[in-house]
């Protein structure tokens, strides 16, 4: 599947959506990230009785240095001073000094030099393993960190503070390593260690260790919400049933807590139970009344469940209450501006999709936040290109101010999309060729070029633009994404395809419209099992209508025509309008009422 450059305009998602929270969240007791100062933040060496004439001229000049931004002389003459005159805060300001020149290496020397000075220093030895772990220097740190822990008051402090050190090492694997040989029998019994060892795995791309660890942490600790968060997180994918288990009886013994309830809320919206969903939304209403953001994600998954009345009715209320403290103070002492402006956005994309245009304009027309007018324009824009009115379409577009590359880039992209909508797919070629020329290095006009090019069947050219943006952006799938899938849909240049699904694949391995061209191609190649699942992969991630096209036609010609059909009424029910979908159905002789 061909898979755009850019996300869509204004398509309102799930406030959720966004499952994986911060890592290493906690209480604000439990600190752990070692914030070092800049330069500027450095408090400077203070003279103290008895400073020799030499030693105050050498720090004159690492002070005078410093200030010029001679950073690495001022962190020299710190760093051999503090060997020779063994001060501690001078090591401690050659370890910024060298932060500020942007080298981690000499910051860890002096880092160590300081804790070797000040041995009792608690901030000397986290600084001195934090960069250690920065640098992947990891000799000694299982072993300060154990002692660290077992001498800490505060266990659990200790065990953030552990891993907040060893997340700091670019190698994610070894990361998980270290903290797993910091936390054996020191933290077997402790629920945060296990907690933090799963927010690690997770990071080592290891999800089975990290659903283990996020389980194990709530068994030790069933009040853990942090556990509870993650054992939803991490769990639905190595074990559905069982994560929602423990999930939907935390929330019964736990009704108290938004988050986890609201996660588990997001992964019935995922699974397509909206209605169950909405129970529980209601249920969280009787629970926090003042809750209002609550109305906007009860609109929500009503939206998603095509129930548009009543997501319209919960808009309502929400805009209401918005209004309301609209009246009560200004725009600047609060958020219900931009939260207008998002309930209003759904509710003209609830009416855009059921197709009245003119009140999806309306509804924009409403919206008064400044920030926000160039991308609602360009709303405005598409939706009367849809109504046919191009004149007025361009017109809005011609409006928004474009003072930056950028924003020329995004006004001339919406336009070629309101001309391509249309039908005027020559204007919309003409178009992006003379942005292409006056912004030749814009990869995202060049793609979208290309995609057009494909549309009037001119292969050569979009395969000449595609390469293009490659070498522009030789670390984006899209391009390598793009000219493999035409090519396998097409049934040509096979070997070149697989080379370039190949990179795609390894620069985003999961990536669902990826794998469905992975899988495209193996079908065109013959290797059906193979094909089979790249794409079953393919739709478990994103259930999409062209998907489930391809895998139904794998099904019928292997003779599984009861489940080609079956797939077939899921994409139909997806998107009916899909033109790989409509294509399908028309050759394999499927129809649905």
């Amino acid at each position: 599947m061909k898979s755009v450059i850019r996300a869509a305009v204004f398509v309102a998602p799930l406030l959720w959506t966004a499952a994986a929270h911060a890592q290493f969240d906690q209480p604000a007791d439990r600190r752990a990230m070692l914030d070092f100062l800049s330069n500027e933040q450095a408090t400077p060496v203070v003279l103290v009785n008895h400073t020799e004439a030499d030693d105050i001229y050498r720090l004159l000049i690492m002070e005078i240095a410093a200030q010029e931004g001679k950073i690495d002389l001022a962190a020299e003459t710190a760093m051999d001073l503090a060997r020779e005159r063994k001060i501690p805060r001078l090591a401690k300001r050659a370890m910024h000094l060298y932060l500020a020149a942007s080298q981690p290496r000499e910051a860890s020397g002096a880092a160590k030099l300081w804790s070797q000075l000040a041995p009792g220093d608690e901030e000397a030895v986290a600084a001195t393993l934090a960069l250690s772990a920065s640098n992947g220097d990891t000799d000694g740190i299982v072993k300060a960190l154990r002692e660290r822990i077992a001498v800490a008051g505060n266990k659990d402090r200790a065990l953030y503070q552990a891993a907040a050190v060893v997340a700091r090492m670019k190698d994610k694997q070894e990361a998980l390593k270290v903290f797993t040989q910091v936390i054996h029998k020191n933290g077997d019994t402790s629920s945060v260690a296990h907690l933090l060892l799963s927010d690690l795995a997770f990071q080592a791309n290891n999800p089975i260790l990290a659903w283990e660890a996020a389980h194990q942490s709530l068994r030790l600790d069933p009040n853990s919400d942090a556990a509870a968060e993650r054992v939803l997180q991490y769990g639905v994918k190595i074990n559905r049933k069982l994560a929602m288990s423990l999930g939907r009886k935390f929330i019964d013994d736990h009704p108290n807590i938004r988050r986890v309830r609201l996660l588990y809320i997001s992964q019935l919206v995922e699974e397509g139970k909206f209605d169950t969903a909405l129970a529980d939304l209601k249920r969280m209403r009787k629970t926090f009344p003042e809750d209002f953001d609550l109305l906007y994600l009860e609109a929500q998954v009503n939206y998603q469940a095509k129930h548009y009345k009543t997501a319209r009715a919960r808009l309502n209320e929400f805009l209401e209450v918005q209004g309301q403290r609209r009246a009560a103070l200004s725009d600047a002492e609060t958020d219900a501006q931009g939260q207008s402006t998002d309930a209003r956005l759904l509710y003209a994309q609830i009416y855009e999709d059921e197709g009245n245009y003119r009140q999806a304009i309306a509804q924009l027309e409403k919206i008064d936040e400044s920030v926000a007018m160039p991308q609602i324009r360009m709303k405005q824009a598409a939706l009367y290109g849809k109504l046919g009115n191009l004149n007025k379409a361009l017109a809005l577009l011609a409006g928004i101010r474009s003072d930056t590359k950028d924003d020329k880039i995004i006004v001339e992209l919406a336009a070629s999309q309101v001309l391509a909508a249309a039908g005027r797919t020559d204007r919309a070629v003409a178009r992006l060729v003379q942005a292409d020329k006056a912004l030749p290095d814009s990869p995202a006009i060049k793609y979208d070029l290309a995609m057009l090019y494909e549309r009037q069947g001119k292969i050569v050219e979009m395969e000449t633009l595609l390469r293009q943006v490659m070498s522009l952006r030789p670390e984006s799938p899209d391009a390598y994404n793009a000219l493999g899938y035409v090519f396998a849909d097409q049934n040509i240049n096979l070997d070149q395809a697989q080379v370039l699904l190949d990179k795609a694949v390894q620069l985003a391995p999961g990536n669902p419209f990826i794998l469905d061209s992975m899988g495209w191609l193996q079908f065109r190649l013959g290797n059906h099992a193979l094909a089979s699942q790249y794409l079953e992969s393919a739709f478990e991630l994103s259930p999409q209508a062209d998907i489930a096209a391809h895998l139904a036609e794998i099904y019928w010609s292997d003779g599984q025509k009861k489940r080609a059909r079956a797939l077939l009424k899921k994409g139909w029910e997806l998107d009916r309008e899909n033109p790989t979908l409509t294509e399908t159905l028309k050759r394999l002789g499927v129809r649905f009422k």
